[in-house]
């Protein structure tokens, strides 16, 4: 019951779609409205500009953060786990929002940020191994699935048995929300991160 009770936390939290908030703030429209209907960051960021994706991030990551918090100071011997289970809600409030039929967006910061507070230095490995990923590959979507593999991974190594069975949800999720743009690789419709094209071609001119 008590990971349940986190779980709902991290639910409730979640869907508060900060890039909707943002998104109505700054352009008077829903964020399921521009760009490519997207409630993220990215798209945010890609049609209204650098300031709402940076507004829409801090709130993802702010969310999260009041989720975990909270099942902390409920359930105080919990630690990770709490965190943890915390997190998955907080993601799942984000991709299946009850107040809009249960589309939301993609949870690539939730996911981020819950894995960084579960097990700090791990997660920020996590993190550099996914900003790798996405200059040697060029996919946003490719480099999700990776940064989430490796995190299943070293939680398996260090045999951390509950957040292994979140991160495995988080990849089933991340796999999820990104289908149809790892689909989109093999047959070339999906676009690569501009970011990951300029880094490459700066290192190239480097040598």
């Amino acid at each position: 019951m008590d990971r349940f009770i986190c779980l709902l936390i991290g639910y409730a939290c979640g869907c508060v779609l900060c890039s909707d908030l943002v998104a109505r703030r700054l352009a008077g429209k829903s964020a399921f409205e521009l760009g490519d209907g997207n409630p993220g960051m990215a798209n945010v960021g890609h049609v209204l500009g650098t300031k709402a994706a940076l507004l829409s991030l801090v709130g993802d990551i702010l969310k999260t953060v009041v989720a975990v918090v909270a099942s902390n100071v409920l359930f105080p011997t919990l630690g990770v786990v709490a965190t943890a289970w915390a997190g998955l809600g907080a993601t799942l409030g984000h991709d299946f929002p009850f107040w809009h039929r249960f589309n939301g967006g993609k949870g690539v910061t939730t996911i981020a940020s819950t894995i960084i507070l579960m097990y700090p230095v791990w997660g920020i490995l996590t993190g550099v191994i996914g900003a790798v990923s996405i200059v040697i590959t060029g996919y946003l979507s490719a480099a999700a699935v990776v940064a989430n593999v490796f995190y299943v991974i070293v939680m398996l190594v260090i045999g951390a048995t509950e957040p292994a069975l979140v991160s495995l949800a988080f990849l089933g999720l991340t796999l999820y929300g990104h289908w149809s743009k790892l689909r989109g690789i093999f047959d070339g419709t999906t676009k690569q991160a501009g970011l990951a094209t300029k880094v490459r071609s700066a290192l190239r001119r480097d040598r």
